[in-house]
């Protein structure tokens, strides 16, 4: 089964501007139920230069990896950021479109695929037309899900057609590899991460960059911290 990922444009991204990295997040429109955060872990300087869908339409699956840091290990909720204020209106975004969001301990890899994550939170929104094209974060609220693993994924899926792209992607230097994932087809399953007949697959190696997808944490109330796997992946974080 062949897949094909793609993107709004490519033309003239070339002549975009680097954006400038930030000690605080972009805007979003709400902190959720659950809003506290002590760490934002991210791969993105909040700042979408493209958006990314499957070419044929089908089910994409944006997953990021990250390492549990500071001991911030309890997931208080995830962003997501669709489409790019670069194309606006050429992402096929639309409002009150359905979309499931997920959060995965690891088994000991920064990859998903298969047994590599293990299926902790599951929940289910729909797309905010506050959030579409203009580098703001949609909230998505998780109940407070503990990490026991140095490693953890977070992620998106949602259904769409040909000529739709609805995550965004930092595409400014640099970028991270064997942070960001894509996965999906026909359909996704959360409980056996992978792309069509394959594993999931790591979007920097096709040029794409890094997902617009965070993480909030916060630490285990009145336990000891968790310590972050270091030298296998490291991502940003901003207080």
């Amino acid at each position: 089964m062949k897949i094909a990922l793609g993107i709004v444009l490519v033309a003239g991204l070339a002549s975009v501007a680097s954006a400038q990295l930030s000690s605080v997040g972009p805007a979003r429109v709400s902190e959720g139920g659950y809003g506290s955060r002590a760490t934002t872990y991210s791969w993105d300087d909040g700042t979408a230069e493209n958006s990314v869908g499957l070419t044929n339409g089908g089910v994409i699956a944006g997953i990021n990896a990250f390492a549990v840091t500071g001991g911030d290990n309890v997931i208080t909720s995830v962003d997501v950021a669709w489409g790019t204020p670069l194309f606006a209106g050429l992402n096929g975004i639309v409002a009150g479109t359905p979309f499931n969001y997920y959060v995965w301990s690891s088994t000991g890899t920064n990859n998903p695929t298969g047994a590599g994550s293990t299926l902790l939170f599951s929940g289910t929104s729909t797309i905010d037309a506050l959030n579409i094209d203009n580098n703001t974060f949609q909230s998505l609220a998780v109940p407070s899900i503990a990490i026991s693993s140095a490693i953890f994924f977070v992620g998106v899926d949602i259904a769409h057609t040909a000529g739709q792209f609805p995550i965004a992607v930092d595409q400014t230097a640099p970028t991270f590899g064997g942070a960001s994932w894509a996965a999906g087809g026909a359909s996704f399953n959360p409980n056996a991460v992978g792309f069509g007949t394959g594993g999931a697959l790591d979007i920097s190696t096709l040029s794409l960059g890094n997902w617009m997808i965070r993480a909030n944490a916060v630490p285990t109330p009145g336990s000891l911290a968790l310590l972050g796997l270091g030298g296998l992946i490291v991502g940003r974080r901003r207080r």
